[in-house]
């Protein structure tokens, strides 16, 4: 934690220089999933690419300091170390936990646990002006495409790893037909993940893994 929070310090420093000259800046994470073209300064840049790691897992209390540029397959990789896992993991493993928290992600077994975001505890922020901020009240953060500040740290819940998910495949004509089947499926209470992919209009197969 200690490197952490001089890295956290750093950037706030940052943040609060942009803040006081009344500039502008973007925020490098390291790497980006977005294909759109970058516009404005490359010069204004606010450099957090060093919070990448996972801090701790708890075994106890079932959580994980995470910081924002742990992508979701080196999150899992982590955690499953102690038999645990996330209750909301995105398919694309690129995704990372800050993205996830700012973008709302989900998955299929959102139906359960909500969004990536409705399963993290606390967040630690960088507010606009600089000021570092550890409260739980930020849960309007969640979502707002990183509007609101810079997420530096979350604790994020853990469940239970399963060694075995079985998947049962059944296969509808259509579209609605899909929409009553996962509808159905969700109430399933040994349900632990549902999903459907839309092949075409007459091909449309619902995922139940439990």
């Amino acid at each position: 934690m200690e490197d952490h929070s001089k890295h956290v310090h750093e950037v706030a420093l940052d943040v609060r220089r942009f803040f006081e000259i009344g500039e502008s800046y973007r925020v490098f994470h390291g790497s980006s999933n977005s294909t759109r073209p970058r516009h404005g300064s490359q010069q204004n840049v606010v450099d957090i690419s060093m919070l990448s790691n996972v801090l701790q897992v708890d075994t106890e209390s079932h959580v994980a300091l995470v910081e924002p540029n742990v992508p979701m397959d080196r999150l899992v990789e982590a955690t499953l170390i102690y038999g645990l896992v996330p209750p909301v993991v995105m398919e694309f493993p690129g995704i990372t936990a800050g993205g996830g928290f700012s973008g709302t992600s989900g998955e299929s077994s959102s139906f359960r646990h909500g969004f990536f975001n409705d399963t993290v505890n606390s967040v630690e922020m960088i507010l606009g002006n600089g000021d570092i901020e550890r409260q739980d009240l930020f849960h309007g953060a969640a979502g707002a495409a990183g509007t609101l500040g810079i997420v530096t740290l979350m604790e994020v819940r853990l469940i239970e790893a399963k060694k075995l998910v079985k998947t049962t495949y059944q296969k509808v004509t259509g579209v609605s037909d899909a929409i009553a089947e996962v509808q159905s499926q969700t109430e399933n209470p040994d349900a632990g993940y549902v999903d459907a992919i839309v092949y075409s209009k007459s091909t449309v197969p619902s995922l139940l893994a439990s």
